[in-house]
C-alpha cells in the first residue's frame, strides 16, 4: 500500500508537474516537508535516496510550471516549506485600471483654453495645447493650405497657406465677425456646412493635442492606467438659449467621433465629406462631448464654495473678440444649487475686435496693454461710441434681469436689530448692499473696460431704477486648481475652462433666460369706491 508521501507526490506531479518536465511525465516530483509539518507520522522517514531532494524553489503558478523554469520557494522560520500560490491563468491578468479624465474646452472667439480634471483625485489643471506643447492659448483659427490641408493658427508659419478662417465660434453661431470669407476651389467657406466642418476639425485637433500633452506631461498620473475621456465645450448663454445650440451639438458630436475613431481629416475636402457621413451616425451614437453655458462654468468655483450667498449676480467675460454678459439668480435649497439666468447678451467688443477697428488694419497681436494705448490716441468721438456700446450692453443685461426678478435689489447692508431708521425715503447708495459684478477673461484687467462698466450706473441712472451700486470683483481661485507655471495671477483666463472641466451634470441646475418672463408688477392701492376712469367710456 502506497504511503501518504507517495500519494502526495503523485498528486503534486499531476497538478504542477516536475520542474523542467511536463505534468504527464512519469518522473517523480517530490517536495520535502519539514519535520514539524508531518501530521501523525507512524513510520520512519523515507530515505534520501528513495525520495530525491527537489529544487529549493517550488512552482508559483501553473503558467510558470509549464515554461520549464525553476519554481520559486518560500521558507518559514528558517525551515523550508512548500508554498502553493494562487493560480492565475494568463487570460485572467488584470487590465490597467481606467482613469476618468474630463477636458474643459473654453472655445473662445480669439483664443481657446483647455483644462483637464482627474476625477479620481478631484483636481483640475491647465493643458498647454498651444504651439509645441508650451503655450496654453490656442488661436481659434483654421488655416487652409494651397493643397487643401488644414492647420491650426499657431502652425501656419513656414507653411504656404492661402486662406485664414478666424472667429470660428461666432461664425458657427450665425453672427460672423470680420470680412466675408473667399471661395476655395469652388467651396464657399461662408456656408453653414463649411463652417461646421472647419469648427469640428478645430475642436477635434485641440482634443487630440490635449490628449498627447497629458500623455507626456502627466505621465505619472496615467502610469499603469487607461484614460477614459470625456469633454465639455463652452457656449455663450445667448446662443445656448437659441436654435444655434443644435448646431453646436452637431459639431461637437462629429468632432468627438473623429477623435474616438482616430480619423481626424487632413484636408478641407476630406473634412466636408467625412462631416456628412459622420453626421448621420449621431442619431445612434452616444458622444461624451457636451455643450455647457460658458458663464455657468465660469462661476463654478464660486457657487460650489461655502462662501457663496444666494442672490443676484452679474458676470462679464471680456475676451479677445467679444464681451459676454449675463445676470443670474443663485439659489441654494439645502445644498441643491441652481442658477437661473435672467438675461444674456454677447457683443463683438472684445480686446482684439476694438483694437483691430482702431488700428485700421495694422498687423500684430493686440492685448489689453496695446488696446489702452490705442484708446488714448483715438478720436474722442470714437472713444465715446465704444464706451456707449459697452454701457448699452451692461444696461441691457442688468435691467432685463431687474424686470424679470421683480424684487427690490436695494437692500440695507447695515440693517440690524440695533439699528432703527429715523427717516422715510430711498436708501442712500452708501448704505446699500452692492450688486456683485464678476469680471473674467483676458481683458478683465483692462482699466478701460472696468471704468466703462462702472460708469453705466451713473450714466443710465440705475439708482432710480432700483439697482444698487456695482462692485467689480474677480471669481475666487479654487483650491483644487493646479496653478500653471508663471500663471499665478491668471486664473481669470482659465475660469471658464476650469468650470468646464467638471463632468457634464455635476454642476448646478440651470434655468435659461427664455424660461423667465417679466415679473408681474404689484397692483397699486386704490381707495374703496374709487372709480376707474381709464376703463370708462364716454357716452354721447
Amino acid at each position: 500500500m502506497a504511503s501518504w508521501r507517495d500519494r502526495l507526490r503523485s498528486l503534486h506531479e499531476r497538478v504542477f508537474g516536475r520542474a523542467g518536465v511536463p505534468p504527464s511525465s512519469s518522473e517523480p516530483d517530490v517536495s520535502a516537508a519539514s519535520e514539524d509539518e508531518r501530521p501523525g507520522v507512524t513510520e520512519p522517514p523515507v530515505p534520501a535516496q528513495a525520495a530525491p531532494v527537489v529544487a529549493e524553489k517550488a512552482p508559483v503558478s501553473r503558467a510558470r510550471a509549464r515554461t520549464g523554469k525553476a519554481p520559486t520557494a518560500a521558507k518559514t522560520q528558517g525551515k523550508s516549506a512548500v508554498v502553493a500560490s494562487n493560480v492565475i491563468p494568463p487570460q485572467s491578468v488584470p487590465k490597467a485600471r481606467p482613469l476618468a479624465i474630463n477636458l474643459g474646452i473654453d472655445f473662445g472667439t480669439s483664443f481657446t483654453k483647455v483644462c483637464f480634471r482627474d476625477l479620481g483625485s478631484e483636481v483640475s489643471g491647465t493643458v498647454a495645447a498651444g504651439k509645441g506643447g508650451k503655450e496654453a492659448l490656442v488661436p481659434s483659427i483654421v488655416a487652409i493650405g494651397s493643397d487643401g490641408r488644414l492647420f491650426l493658427g499657431d502652425s501656419v508659419s513656414g507653411k504656404r497657406s492661402t486662406v485664414i478662417v478666424p472667429y470660428l465660434k461666432m461664425r458657427l453661431a450665425g453672427g460672423p465677425i470680420g470680412e466675408r470669407l473667399p471661395t476655395f476651389e469652388g467651396i464657399d467657406l461662408n456656408k453653414a456646412e463649411s463652417v461646421g466642418a472647419l469648427a469640428a476639425w478645430f475642436l477635434a485637433t485641440v482634443i487630440h493635442r490635449s490628449q498627447q500633452w497629458l500623455a507626456v506631461h502627466e505621465a505619472d498620473r496615467l502610469k499603469n492606467r487607461g484614460a477614459a475621456w470625456s469633454a465639455n465645450v463652452g457656449v455663450p448663454v445667448e446662443h445656448y438659449d437659441s436654435q444655434a445650440l443644435a448646431t453646436f451639438e452637431e459639431v461637437l458630436g462629429v468632432a468627438w467621433l473623429w477623435v474616438k475613431d482616430d480619423q481626424v481629416p487632413e484636408t478641407l475636402q476630406q473634412a466636408l465629406s467625412s462631416y456628412g457621413a459622420t453626421q448621420q451616425r449621431l442619431v445612434a451614437e452616444v458622444t461624451d462631448f457636451h455643450a455647457v453655458p460658458e458663464i455657468a462654468a465660469a462661476v463654478q468655483s464660486f457657487v460650489m464654495s461655502r462662501e457663496a450667498v444666494p442672490g443676484i449676480y452679474v458676470y462679464f467675460d471680456v475676451g479677445g473678440g467679444t464681451v459676454d454678459g449675463v445676470a443670474f439668480n443663485y439659489l441654494n435649497f439645502r445644498g441643491e444649487r441652481r442658477i437661473n439666468f435672467y438675461s444674456g447678451k454677447i457683443e463683438p467688443l472684445g480686446v482684439s475686435a476694438i483694437g483691430t477697428a482702431l488700428s485700421k488694419g495694422v498687423t500684430g497681436e493686440i492685448d489689453a496693454v496695446a488696446l489702452e494705448k490705442l484708446l488714448k490716441s483715438c478720436a474722442p468721438s470714437t472713444l465715446t461710441e465704444f464706451v456707449q456700446r459697452i454701457r448699452r450692453l451692461v444696461g441691457y443685461v442688468i435691467m432685463t434681469a431687474r424686470q424679470k426678478d421683480g424684487r427690490n435689489w436695494q437692500e440695507d447692508a447695515f440693517q440690524s436689530a440695533d439699528y432703527e431708521r429715523k427717516f422715510i425715503g430711498k436708501l442712500s447708495s452708501s448704505r446699500m448692499r452692492p450688486l456683485i459684478v464678476f469680471m473674467g477673461g483676458g481683458g478683465s484687467n483692462s482699466a478701460w473696460y472696468r471704468q466703462s462698466i462702472e460708469s453705466t450706473y451713473k450714466a443710465f441712472q440705475h439708482h432710480n431704477a432700483g439697482v444698487p451700486p456695482y462692485k467689480l470683483v474677480e471669481v475666487p481661485r479654487p483650491k483644487d486648481f493646479i496653478v500653471p507655471k508663471g500663471g499665478a495671477d491668471e486664473f481669470v483666463r482659465y475660469a471658464i475652462a476650469y468650470g468646464l472641466s467638471f463632468p457634464f451634470g455635476e454642476g448646478p441646475d440651470i434655468g435659461l433666460p427664455s424660461q423667465f418672463g417679466e415679473a408681474e408688477k404689484p397692483r397699486q392701492w386704490t381707495p374703496p369706491g374709487a372709480f376707474d376712469y381709464a376703463n370708462s367710456k364716454d357716452y354721447c
